[in-house]
């Protein structure tokens, strides 16, 4: 199955501003836990971050039960440079890659732990990030800290 992540909409089928009982119904058979306001999903490699219980930021990483699909190209088989570099040609401004961690305020795009311990599909050769999200308004202000 292919999870396509369209910035300030969602990912695959769970879209920001759900309600988290919608995502628990949608994803009921990959449901794995909770902690607090996160739901956890596909043996954890999807968290769904809620707030006033409307999803807010999906964090998704590699798993072989989907593909991750961002601007036709699948963002786990994809160096992380080069993937740095398109997600921010979708914006204005430049910007400089950190491999700890980066958010694209436009698209409100995440991307965490640039590093080829997590390149499962590539046998570790490339550096490919450990996670991919999008969030709201309200996460790139809490992010912020505004």
């Amino acid at each position: 199955m292919d999870f396509v992540i369209k910035p300030n909409d969602g990912i695959g089928p769970i879209k920001l501003g759900m309600l988290r009982k919608q995502v628990k119904e949608l994803l009921s058979k990959y449901f794995v836990s909770s902690e607090g306001s996160i739901d956890y999903y596909f043996e954890n490699s999807l968290q769904i971050e809620f707030e006033n219980e409307l999803a807010n930021f999906i964090g998704i990483s590699q798993s072989n039960f989907y593909n991750v699909i961002y601007e036709n190209i699948d963002v786990f088989k994809t160096d992380g440079s080069e993937l740095f570099r398109l997600i921010a040609s979708n914006e204005t401004g430049s910007h400089t890659l950190n491999a700890s961690e980066y958010m694209f305020p436009e698209q409100i795009v995440t991307l965490w732990d640039l590093d080829s311990q997590y390149d499962h599909i590539g046998n570790y050769k490339k550096a490919v990030w450990a996670q991919i999200g999008i969030g709201t308004n309200s996460y790139l202000q809490f992010v912020n800290g505004l």
